[in-house]
């Protein structure tokens, strides 16, 4: 058998030891697995003024308990957590003879702390918003409160996020003859690390 003959046998060798789990060696990596998932808060409104306010919880641990979960992993896997996204959307406009214009803020607090803005909005039409998901700029303020909790859910606390509109002015303005009357969502989007150990064939 020639030097080529040998070079070529040794080679399908190797192939079918791959197979057979021989020839190269296993090594064992930890790769970074990013899960995505999203949780949301609704809003129900019913205004006879201006201006007003309205709050709503997320039990954000176990919103990424559940991502988790549902991806086979526990939270002793989780390596970090941050804030990717904050929406809106009107999900129901009730029957009214006319359209609305609102401008405010969504803040956020965790744990009962102070609150701060995610973020604005400024002459939305509340028809127009209607089965929308709107996704405006962020506020730093208001992403560094999520992810602090976020942190704080990695270290192992429960951390609760507080979501509250604070509207701040309606066109026209709503009256009790003529209420402001819709319901409206704040959608959260998160993402994950985990660690994975994975085993792979090392050939040298």
């Amino acid at each position: 058998m020639n030097a080529t003959m040998k070079q070529a046998a040794l080679i399908a060798a190797c192939g079918l030891a791959l197979v057979l789990g021989g020839c190269f060696d296993e090594e064992e990596k930890v790769l970074d697995i990013v899960l995505t998932g999203e949780t949301s808060a609704d809003f129900d409104q019913n205004e006879t003024t201006s201006s007003w306010t309205e709050a709503a919880v997320i039990d954000v641990a176990s919103q990424i308990r559940d991502v988790l979960e549902e991806n086979g992993y526990t939270q002793d896997d989780l390596k970090s957590a941050h804030l990717t996204s904050v929406s809106y959307g009107v999900t129901a406009f009730f029957y009214q003879p006319h359209d609305w214009s609102i401008s405010g803020s969504i803040r956020v607090s965790a744990d009962g702390g102070a609150s701060q803005p995610v973020l604005s909005y400024a002459s939305q039409s509340v028809q127009a918003a209607l089965d929308k998901k709107i996704s405006p700029s962020l506020q730093t303020a208001g992403v560094d409160v999520v992810n602090g909790a976020l942190d704080d859910f990695v270290q192992g606390a429960n951390p609760v996020l507080g979501f509250v509109i604070q509207n701040l002015g309606t066109t026209p303005t709503p009256s009790v003859d003529d209420p402001m009357v819709f319901t409206w969502r704040a959608w959260l989007a998160i993402q994950v690390v985990i660690d994975q150990e994975v085993k792979v064939f090392d050939p040298f």
